[in-house]
């Protein structure tokens, strides 16, 4: 049996999120980002939320290597879409203009509350790990591009990521699992 190659970003989120559910645009900036968002992704009752067009900005990473990033969000159906929508397009403007791609184990914040009515006010930086692992990467235009999945975090998570350091916070996320999802969670990572 042929294996269809996927030639565009819609086609290798659609292969692994499913269907596109809805997106956004904001058509008073000049980068051509897009928000995308997929239901009952990476379970039932939560909602996943994408990039499209993110990468094709080439940024740096270490070293002064490029590359193209996308980043993905999920938070459970209770929180508004457009919020989210909102937050992810922020985040994006906010790596373009530091021309730097989020690595893993980054912080962004703490601040104001990552989204209105919610508690959480960091952002924590990771792998898709809650999705197959062939999303992790999609080859267009050299450079690859990659996936950074962001996770919204209370203020004593993101202070508990700079003193024990990321490889301990993911440890702490698989031992103790939090629900990631609820932006409104007010347990944080017991040490």
């Amino acid at each position: 049996m042929e294996v269809k190659k996927i030639t565009s970003l819609p086609m290798h989120y659609e292969r692994y999120l499913g269907q596109i559910d809805r997106g956004w645009l904001d058509e008073n900036r000049v980068h051509g980002i897009q928000i995308v968002s997929f239901k009952n992704q990476p379970e039932a009752g939560v909602t996943t939320y994408a990039t499209l067009g993110l990468g094709r900005h080439e940024v740096e990473m270490a070293a002064g290597k490029a590359i193209r990033q996308e980043l993905l969000i999920s938070a459970n159906n209770e929180f508004s879409p457009d919020a989210i929508a909102g937050l992810l397009l922020s985040l994006a403007e906010h790596m373009l203009s530091r021309n730097r791609a989020f690595l893993r184990g980054e912080v962004i914040g703490p601040g104001n509350p990552v989204i209105g009515g919610v508690t959480l006010s960091a952002i924590y930086v990771t792998n898709p790990s809650p999705f197959d692992s062939a999303l992790t990467k999609f080859q267009s235009n050299p450079p690859a591009t990659v996936f950074a999945y962001l996770i919204a975090i209370t203020q004593s998570e993101a202070t508990l990521v700079l003193k024990k350091g990321w490889r301990w916070f993911e440890d702490q996320l698989e031992r103790q699992n939090p629900d990631i999802w609820n932006l409104s969670r007010v347990e944080c990572i017991e040490v």
